[in-house]
């Protein structure tokens, strides 16, 4: 796989997850979330993905807008990060939240696919 096509795949894995978080389709995003993820959010919280599906499957968390942009990657052997903002919308329980972030996401090449192992945010506003 070219250089530039391992770029374009971590970017097709980053847009696959967001399809899979604002459908709710757990199955699809364990194809690009790894068992080991652990997500750090703006409040420094952290969630793994276990966590995640647990909060959906009680219907406790809905991803309800992520507009990602501004996104570049970089690629070090089987490591991808994707560096972009985000303009997000979610829902905690009975809280919504809506924030504009920077994060930095972290896959590793597993399988022939990427997988997301970690994110960090910080809040731009």
């Amino acid at each position: 796989m070219s250089d530039a096509d391992r770029h374009a795949s971590l970017i097709a894995a980053h847009e696959t997850r967001l399809k899979a978080l604002l459908a709710g389709d757990l199955a699809l995003l364990q194809t690009v979330v790894g068992e080991d993820m652990v997500f750090i959010s703006t409040t420094g919280a952290t969630t793994t993905r276990a966590d995640v599906i647990a909060a959906y499957n009680a219907g406790k968390m809905q991803i309800m807008r992520m507009d990602a942009s501004d996104i570049s990657t970089r690629i070090y052997g089987d490591i991808g990060i994707l560096i972009y903002s985000a303009d997000g919308k979610t829902r905690h329980g009975d809280t919504i939240a809506e924030a504009k972030t920077r994060s930095t996401t972290v896959y590793a090449l597993r399988n022939g696919g990427w997988q997301m192992i970690s994110q960090h945010q910080s809040r731009l506003e």
